[in-house]
């Protein structure tokens, strides 16, 4: 007589995890466009100048044209730098865990579609130094993550040494 609680041992056949991973794959870049494509539409240059001239304004009531012209352009850089900065540590501390390298390819895989998408967007410039900013965001995510990481490793050993 069988028991109503057996014990099922699923192996999965080399098939299946090469069909998983080219899922994921998939999904992946599904991700990657439809967040390029967002980001083409919610940043372009007239949006982030209604967020950027209030805040300058309250700053400097009397700025003008040309310095509001200068902060909304260093505005619009650092975004390119820190964005993939935070993106980078939102993939390596969720679903990249412990795959750092990976994470840094994949925020740089979406800068190039990001500016990619732009070039063909109406009204948007992709830009390969934008590319080049977003992958530095992203590399300087990674060094931080690794120089943590480091210290997380040898912190116990200080401790001892003291």
């Amino acid at each position: 007589m069988r028991s109503t609680r057996e014990s099922r041992v699923y192996l999965e056949s080399p098939a299946s995890r090469l069909e998983r991973r080219i899922t994921n794959a998939l999904l992946w870049f599904s991700f990657i466009v439809g967040l390029a494509i967002f980001s083409t539409m919610l940043f372009s240059h007239g949006n982030t100048f209604s967020i950027v001239e209030p805040i300058v304004r309250w700053f400097a009531p009397h700025a003008s044209a040309h310095t509001l012209a200068m902060a909304h352009k260093v505005a619009r850089k650092m975004g390119h730098f820190f964005i993939p900065t935070v993106a980078f540590w939102a993939l390596v501390l969720g679903p990249l865990r412990n795959r750092p390298i990976i994470a840094l390819l994949a925020c740089a895989a979406f800068a190039c579609t990001d500016e990619a998408f732009q070039t063909f967007s109406p009204g948007r410039t992709g830009s390969i130094l934008d590319v080049m900013l977003d992958t530095f965001g992203a590399l300087f995510g990674f060094l931080l993550h690794g120089a943590i990481q480091r210290w997380r490793v040898t912190r116990p050993a200080l401790a001892r040494s003291c």
